[in-house]
């Protein structure tokens, strides 16, 4: 969950394939034939994309086969990566992604891996960042549990709500900056009600703590509406209709999804307000196997007394990467992301267990919008690219360097996680 983090170091990590198993037919460009020489015992000779493979490649297929064996019975799996970071907000500190996946079961071999990343920071000027976003599996995946956490005690900078405050303030400490101290804790239960489709509930509760508030900022009319802390407590329900390969790093298959959250008085918290959300994603492959074109469309709208630090925004590790986290937010957004992601290596080359197989990078473009009043208000778009590196940890799940340019200004934003953006 980490925003304008340079890795200078990485300092481990576990690179695992897909288990296989030897069969005397062809899988995936993998085939076990034999080869029969006079006055000796047939032996079997392991094809690689319609070559034999070299003692080398041998070797290592059956040391991936191993390990695969061994890992895929593992009640729990950890793949950790880290090492030095820096960012402008944070200064020098230490930054990382940890990545578990596990079963509850260790014989049930229908139900999905469970899995739960978290990305880290702690940095000298006091910043200390734990987030995450995960998926546990239930009863042959017909039953899931969808968690946000996020714990953050940092320098953060607001801009104001809307297009007219935001693009009229300078960043800067008597401007923009202060204190942030936030948690949220957002998990969403769904039931598979009929093949491909979801219903279920969720409940969210949330802290703000704003403190070190500039000039500016305790000017601001919008935030003198709220309180400098409070806790926000929510229920709500969502409808899914998701035909994804995986949750984790989908390569076809499409999801749509819409959901609605209810914060209230009445609930323990301190402001009345709702939060409408309607998404679709889509995912297909192209061009060649271990390729996938994905894209999304996602708006959010906010009604009623909306506090200032759960304003609809773009700008996460998980949207339009390139923008301050928060910079835009506005009673609604909209955004929507065009991204192509590349593994390299065929599929059999990765089944063989070749550490480049293992390894891909991504390239997206994307905008987004803010307004008052959706649709209404939607009149100025703003335009996001980047491109990053992949380096598979696990089965279908991803370490991944992000680096994200806002066109509009100096410099670029990397961001550190485990899983892709969408």
């Amino acid at each position: 969950m980490l925003r304008k983090i340079v890795i200078l170091t990485v300092l481990g990590g576990f690179l695992v394939s897909h288990s296989t198993e030897a069969q005397d037919v062809r899988t995936d460009s993998v085939a076990v034939v034999s080869e029969s020489v006079p006055d000796t015992v047939s032996k079997p000779v392991l094809m690689l994309d319609g070559k034999p493979m070299t003692e080398k490649q041998m070797k290592r297929y059956y040391k991936q086969m191993r390990r695969d064996s061994i890992r895929e019975t593992k009640n729990i799996w950890w793949s950790v990566l880290g090492g030095p970071s820096y960012t402008p907000e944070s200064s020098l500190g230490v930054g990382g992604a940890v990545l578990s996946s596990f079963r509850f079961h260790r014989n049930d071999s229908i139900t999905k891996r469970s899995f739960i990343p978290a990305g880290f920071a702690i940095s000298l000027n006091g910043t200390f960042v734990l987030a995450g976003a995960g998926t546990l599996f239930f009863n042959e995946n017909k039953f899931r549990i969808y968690v946000n956490y996020s714990f953050r005690n940092e320098p953060a900078h607001y801009y104001g709500k809307g297009y007219e405050s935001i693009e009229n303030v300078q960043r800067g400490d008597s401007t923009t900056k202060y204190h942030r101290t936030y948690f949220q804790f957002y998990p969403r239960f769904v039931w598979e009600v009929k093949p491909n489709l979801f219903a279920g509930t969720l409940f969210e509760l949330n802290l703000t703590k704003a403190s070190d508030v500039n000039p500016v900022m305790a000017a601001d009319p919008y935030f003198l509406k709220f309180k400098p802390k409070y806790v926000n407590i929510g229920v709500g329900g969502l409808l899914q209709y998701d035909t994804r390969d995986d949750v984790a790093t989908p390569t076809s298959g499409m999801l749509v999804s819409g959901m609605a959250k209810f914060f209230g008085k009445y609930l323990g918290g301190a402001y009345n307000y709702e939060l409408f959300e309607l998404e679709y994603r889509q995912f297909k492959n192209v061009f060649r196997p271990r390729s996938t074109l994905a894209w999304i469309a996602k708006t959010q709208i906010g009604v009623g007394n909306v506090p200032f630090s759960e304003l609809p925004s773009f700008g996460s590790p998980f949207d339009l990467r390139g923008y301050y986290i928060g910079q835009y937010r506005d009673k609604s957004m909209a955004y929507g992301i065009l991204e192509y992601r590349h593994m390299f290596g065929s599929p059999a080359m990765y089944k063989s267990g070749n550490f480049w197989a293992k390894c891909g990078f991504v390239a997206w473009v994307g905008t987004g919008t803010i307004g008052n009043t959706p649709f209404v208000d939607w009149n100025k778009w703003k335009l996001n690219y980047g491109a990053g590196l992949r380096i598979q940890v696990q089965p279908g799940k991803n370490f991944r360097l992000d680096l994200g340019k806002d066109p509009a200004n100096k410099g670029i934003s990397f961001y550190m996680n485990m899983t892709e953006a969408f």
